[in-house]
């Protein structure tokens, strides 16, 4: 009597949301997320180890909402401060990106199949060198890049066709799906720019995606990445990025409601 009374406790306690497994959806800027920390319900602040976390419910998904911050050591202390804390069963980053495509406009969507850090490399005399990172539990060498989990980047697809997308310059956004890099370094240089889709098929770049994707990786948790262009990451940049980066960021938001409507 008294073990069915305990497993009857333990199985009201897990069902209560303490340990229900949740959506996690996490942006490095506080723009990045507001439309859904404002769309919440039965929302609850959490804090964590310096860290604000939204727990609620949206489109019949429990989910937990987050900021990282900007760059790659804050969406690592982010990424890892929410697995050990909350139980996640799959990670969604969206934001903004410089697009690196040729045919790409500030609006665009990037949906990452992949995330590779572009700055974790060896500059030699006369070429740079990116590598791939190692696990320091176990020291092996990680990929050079990230898969993002099939069946979340299928859902992503899906979502972006049926979504109604914030036209910029009065343009639909156009959908690309491929690799994202990431890197310390906002990029504003042609040359760069054309490095990074040229030589790795880079389709947009970014700041903390595979930080957040090696955790993710290391850890087995399911994870995808979702870019909405602000900029081409070219000579400009610095200048479109304030211009579209609202558009962007509500597209980006847009097609991650319709993938937790769709789970």
């Amino acid at each position: 009597m008294m073990r069915s009374l305990t497993i009857t406790v333990f199985v009201l306690f897990y069902s209560s949301g303490t340990f229900a497994q949740r959506v996690a959806v996490v942006g490095a800027m506080p723009e990045e997320i507001r439309l859904l920390t404002e769309a919440l319900t039965k929302k609850k602040v959490i804090k964590k180890s310096g860290v604000t976390f939204y727990k609620g419910k949206l489109n019949g998904q429990k989910i937990v909402v987050l900021k990282s911050g900007v760059g790659k050591v804050n969406a690592a202390y982010s990424t890892t401060v929410l697995l050990e804390n909350f139980p996640v069963k799959k990670v969604i980053f969206i934001g903004v990106a410089g697009g690196l495509h040729p045919n790409s406009y500030p609006g665009d969507m990037v949906i990452g199949k992949a995330v590779f850090h572009h700055d974790y490399a060896r500059h030699l005399a006369e070429e740079y060198l990116v590598n791939p990172t190692r696990n320091p539990t176990t020291n092996e060498l990680n990929p050079l890049y990230f898969p993002c989990d099939t069946a979340l980047v299928t859902l992503a697809q899906q979502s972006s066709l049926n979504t109604e997308l914030v036209k910029v310059d009065e343009r639909i956004p156009k959908i690309f799906s491929g690799n994202i890099a990431t890197g310390d370094v906002f990029v504003s240089n042609s040359e760069k720019a054309k490095w990074l889709y040229e030589d790795f098929n880079a389709l947009a770049t970014e700041m903390e995606g595979a930080a957040l994707g090696q955790i993710c990786y290391q850890r087995n948790i399911p994870f995808l990445v979702i870019r909405s262009c602000s900029d081409n990451a070219n000579n400009q940049a610095h200048m479109d990025f304030g211009a579209f980066m609202q558009p962007a960021a509500e597209n980006s938001i847009r097609v991650v409601m319709g993938i937790l409507a769709k789970m």
